[in-house]
């Protein structure tokens, strides 16, 4: 097992990438914490509050686990065989159990984004403007 660090915004947006391997448990919130510990032994990351009355007591501040999910978008211009494709994934993956679920992650501490999935985008469209009341 071994994880890859991303300091996107420094002190503030950390990607973690963990390559577990098949047939790992997924116990992502146990791994968070060591790649934590391991980061903050570092220097790397300073996790005490940035609110003045709980750093004097020394609070770690708030931790937020971001599941990006991914959905079919409408710009897209596929074959009608692909089209089927992956309208049946996207409704498989419904009655599949969430991502959360899947890593084991508390729920309070999750945020959700989801990102338009575009695998071929819709060609160059032509608008003719119409001037006047017609």
């Amino acid at each position: 097992m071994e994880y890859k660090v991303d300091i996107l915004v420094p002190q503030d947006v950390i990607k973690i990438t963990f390559r577990l391997g098949f047939r790992v448990e997924n116990r992502i919130n146990l791994f968070f914490r060591k790649v934590v510990q391991e980061l903050v032994a570092s220097k790397e990351v300073d996790i005490t509050s940035r609110y003045d009355s709980l750093n004097r007591k020394n609070v770690a501040g708030d931790f937020r686990f971001v599941v990006i999910e991914k959905f079919l978008s409408y710009e897209n211009d596929l074959p009608v065989m692909e089209q089927l494709v992956m309208d049946a994934y996207f409704f498989v993956k419904d009655f599949a159990n969430s991502e959360e679920k899947w890593f084991g992650l508390d729920s309070s501490m999750i945020t959700v984004e989801q990102v338009p999935l575009i695998i071929k985008p819709v060609g160059e469209i032509t608008l003719n403007r119409v001037y006047g009341n017609s």
